[in-house]
C-alpha cells in the first residue's frame, strides 16, 4: 500500500493510492487466469471495465486484462503455461468478417443484463457457442465484468453449422470450408465444467469488489489527509504573516506537521500576468486554479518548503533560507518558473520578499514580495530598498516613529499628513511615478506598523492594519487614492496606539472612531454605519456607547460621524477629477443638495468653493445645539 509522504503535499496522478494498488491486484488475477488456462477445460477469461468503473479507476488501467495478457507475462514459462492464443479461432475468424454474428453485440446485452440483476449470465452467443459473464457489483454499482466460455456444451454438428452460416452476410470472401472445421474444433466442456468455472468466476468477482471497497476507503482516507494536511498549510500561513507570540505553541505543531525542520523566514509570491493584463473572472479563476496545483504538486516534493493559497494574498510560497545571498531564492523561483512553462501556457510573475532572522517578520518578507511584484513587470523580481531620495523621505518616516516611541502622538499625526507632499516633492507628481510612490508607501506603512507592534499594540489589530493597508495600497490607481489611503492607515496605527496611553473609556471611544474610520474609508454604500451596528462590534450596548461617546469627545456619535463624513469629502474634493455629485455618494450623503448644505455648516462654504479655494475652508466646531441640521444615512 502507498502511503501518504511524510509532509502534506499533494500526490500525483501517477501515484494514487488506487490505482497501484488495484493493478497489484490484476497482477495476481493473471496469476490465476495462468493456473486456470493450465487446468480448466475452460481457457480463456478477461476482464471488461464498465463507464463507472474507467471513471473511479482516473488513470488507471484502462487496457483489456484476460489470459491473453497473462499468457504474454515472463512468469508463464515458469508454470509452463502454453503460449496459445486461448481464444478458439473460430471467434477469431467470426470477429474479423462475422458482420452482425460479432459476439460483441451479444455480450454486451449479456452483461447489461448481468449488471442490472447482480446474477451471473449463462448464454448462447450470436456465433452459437456457450459464454459466462459475472457481474463484478460493489456498493450496488456494477464496475466490471468476468468473461469467458467461448466453448460447446455437446459435440458440435454440421446442422448446427449450417443455422450459424445462414446469418452470415452475402459476399463476405469467408471460406466456410474452414470456418466449419473452426466451429467443430471449439472446446466442448460438460454442465459441470460450466457450473465449476461458474463458482471459481463468482468466488474471484466477489473478491474484486471487496478489493475495490478497501481501495476506495484508502483513497477517501488518503483525500481526507491531503485535505487536513491543506488546512494545516494555510493556519500556518496565517499564524506566520501575523505574527502574533502568543500562537508559538500552535507554530510549533504546524510547522513539525507539515515537514519543516526549523520555521521558514522567506516568501516569495507567484502571480499571474493575466492578473496585470486583466480579464474575465472566469478565465482568471481557472488559470489560477491550475497554477496553484502545478506550484503546490513540485513543492511538494520540496523539503522546507510550503505552498499557501490565501484569500486576497495570492500563492505564497514560504521556505527557510538560512544560508547567506539570494542563490536559494533565486534556485527555487527558476525551478517553479521552469516547471510551469514546460506544463502551462499560464505566464506568472515572482516577486521575492528578503530573509528575515525571525518568523514574526515573516510577514515583511511577503509584503516585500508583493512590493517587488508592483515595482517591475519582470518576470523574476527581488525586493530592493528605493534608492536616490528616498534618505530624505525615511528621514521623515523615523521622525514619526521616534514621535510614536515617545508618546508624542500630535506631532506623529502632523509628520503622516505631511508625507504626501513631501513624497510629490522627492518621487515626482504624475502617473507614471506610482510605482515609486507606492513602492515607499508600502515600505513606510510596514515601518510605522512595526513600530507600533514593537511598542505593544494588540496582534490582532496590527494583523489586520498591515494586511488592509498593503491590499489597499496596491489596488490604488492614482496617486491621490494611494496617498489618502496611506495616510488614513498610518493614522490608524497612531490611534491603535493611542489605545495603549488610554482608560478604559477612552479605549471604548477610540475603538469606536476606528470602526467608523474604516468603514467610511471603504465607502461601502450598502451598509451604512449606525451606533447600534458599531456598538454590536465592540460588544456593548448602544445607550452606553452614545453616553461615553459623548462624555469622553465631548461630541455626540452621530455629530462625530457627521464630522468624519465632511473630513473625508474635503479629501475627495482636492482630486481634480472628482465630481460633487460622486463625493456625496461615497461619504454617504443620500442626495448632493443635503451634502452641499451639511458641507457648508461644517465647512464655511460650499462644495465647488472649497474646490476652488480649500485654503479658506475649515471644518466648524459650533455647538451641536446650533448646527440646524438633522443626520440622514
Amino acid at each position: 500500500m502507498t502511503h501518504a509522504p511524510a509532509r502534506g503535499g499533494p500526490v500525483s496522478r501517477d501515484e494514487g493510492v488506487f490505482t497501484q494498488q488495484f493493478e497489484k491486484d490484476l497482477r495476481f488475477f493473471q496469476l490465476l487466469l495462468l493456473l486456470i488456462n493450465k487446468s480448466c477445460p475452460i481457457k480463456n477469461v478477461d476482464l471488461t471495465w464498465t463507464a463507472l468503473g474507467v471513471a473511479d479507476l482516473a488513470s488507471g488501467p484502462r487496457q483489456p486484462t484476460g489470459t491473453t495478457q497473462a499468457l504474454e507475462d515472463a512468469y508463464s514459462r515458469l508454470l509452463r503455461c502454453e503460449q496459445n492464443n486461448p481464444n478458439p479461432r473460430y471467434c477469431q475468424i467470426v470477429a474479423e468478417q462475422g458482420g452482425d454474428l460479432r459476439c460483441s453485440i451479444s455480450d454486451r446485452k449479456a452483461e447489461d443484463q448481468a449488471g442490472r440483476t447482480g446474477q451471473t449470465e449463462v448464454y448462447i452467443c450470436n456465433a452459437g457457442l456457450v459464454d459466462i459473464v459475472v457481474p463484478i457489483i460493489c456498493h450496488g454499482r456494477h464496475i466490471a465484468s468476468l468473461h469467458s466460455g467461448q466453448v460447446h456444451t455437446a459435440a458440435p454438428r454440421h446442422s448446427g453449422f449450417v443455422t450459424i452460416r445462414r446469418k452470415l452476410p452475402g459476399g463476405t470472401g469467408i471460406d466456410f470450408q474452414d470456418l466449419e472445421s473452426a466451429y467443430k474444433a471449439v472446446p466442448v466442456v460438460s454442465e459441470e465444467d460450466i457450473r465449476q468455472t461458474v463458482g471459481i468466476l463468482e468466488m474471484f468477482a466477489a473478491y474484486l469488489a471487496t478489493a475495490w471497497k478497501r481501495l476506495q476507503d484508502a483513497v477517501e482516507a488518503q483525500q481526507r489527509r491531503l485535505r487536513d494536511a491543506h488546512l494545516e498549510q494555510k493556519e500556518l500561513a496565517h499564524i506566520l504573516l501575523e505574527g502574533d507570540p502568543g500562537e508559538a505553541g500552535r507554530l510549533r505543531a504546524l510547522s513539525r506537521s507539515v515537514g519543516f525542520t526549523s520555521y521558514p523566514n522567506r516568501v516569495l509570491v507567484v502571480r499571474l500576468v493575466q492578473e496585470d493584463e486583466g480579464g474575465s473572472a472566469s478565465s482568471l479563476d481557472l488559470a489560477f486554479a491550475r497554477i496553484q496545483s502545478l506550484v503546490e504538486e513540485l513543492c511538494a516534493h520540496l523539503d522546507n518548503v510550503m505552498v499557501a493559497n490565501l484569500r486576497w494574498r495570492g500563492i505564497c510560497v514560504f521556505f527557510v533560507d538560512a544560508g547567506p545571498g539570494d542563490s536559494k531564492a533565486y534556485s527555487l523561483a527558476q525551478r517553479i518558473l521552469q516547471d510551469l512553462a514546460e506544463r502551462s501556457d499560464t505566464g506568472v510573475r515572482i516577486g521575492i520578499g528578503r530573509a528575515k532572522g525571525d518568523w514574526r517578520r515573516a510577514a515583511e518578507s511577503y509584503q516585500e514580495a508583493r512590493a517587488a511584484l508592483a515595482e517591475t513587470g519582470s518576470t523574476l523580481t527581488f525586493y530592493r530598498k528605493p534608492h536616490g531620495a528616498a534618505p530624505a523621505l525615511f528621514s521623515r518616516i523615523e521622525s514619526v516613529c521616534q514621535a510614536l516611541g515617545t508618546r508624542r502622538l500630535r506631532e506623529a499625526r502632523l509628520g503622516i499628513q505631511s508625507i504626501p507632499m513631501l513624497a510629490n516633492r522627492h518621487l515626482g507628481e504624475q502617473l507614471v511615478n506610482l510605482i515609486a510612490h507606492r513602492q515607499f508607501m508600502i515600505s513606510a506603512l510596514e515601518t510605522i506598523v512595526e513600530t507600533i507592534e514593537k511598542l505593544g499594540c494588540e496582534p490582532s489589530a496590527v494583523a489586520t492594519l498591515r494586511s488592509d493597508g498593503v491590499e489597499r495600497l496596491e489596488l490604488a490607481s492614482t496617486l491621490f487614492e494611494l496617498q489618502e489611503c496611506w495616510v488614513s492607515h498610518a493614522e490608524r496605527a497612531v490611534d491603535e496606539l493611542g489605545l495603549i496611553y488610554s482608560g478604559k473609556h477612552e479605549k471604548l471611544v477610540e475603538r469606536a472612531r476606528s470602526i467608523v474610520d474604516r468603514r467610511l474609508e471603504r465607502g461601502d454604500r450598502a451598509a451604512p454605519i449606525t451606533l447600534s451596528e458599531v456598538a454590536a462590534s465592540i460588544g456593548v450596548s448602544a445607550g452606553h456607547l452614545s453616553r461615553t461617546f459623548r462624555r469622553v469627545s465631548g461630541l455626540t456619535f452621530e455629530r462625530y460621524l457627521m464630522e468624519k463624513r465632511v473630513e473625508r469629502a474635503q479629501r475627495l474634493l482636492l482630486d481634480p477629477v472628482s465630481r460633487v455629485s460622486d463625493v456625496a455618494e461615497r461619504c454617504d450623503f443620500c442626495n448632493p443638495a443635503y451634502f452641499a448644505r451639511v458641507f457648508r455648516k461644517l465647512s464655511g462654504c460650499s462644495p465647488t468653493e472649497y474646490c476652488k479655494n480649500p485654503i479658506h475652508a475649515r471644518l466648524r466646531t459650533m455647538p451641536e445645539a446650533t448646527t440646524g441640521f438633522e443626520v440622514h444615512v
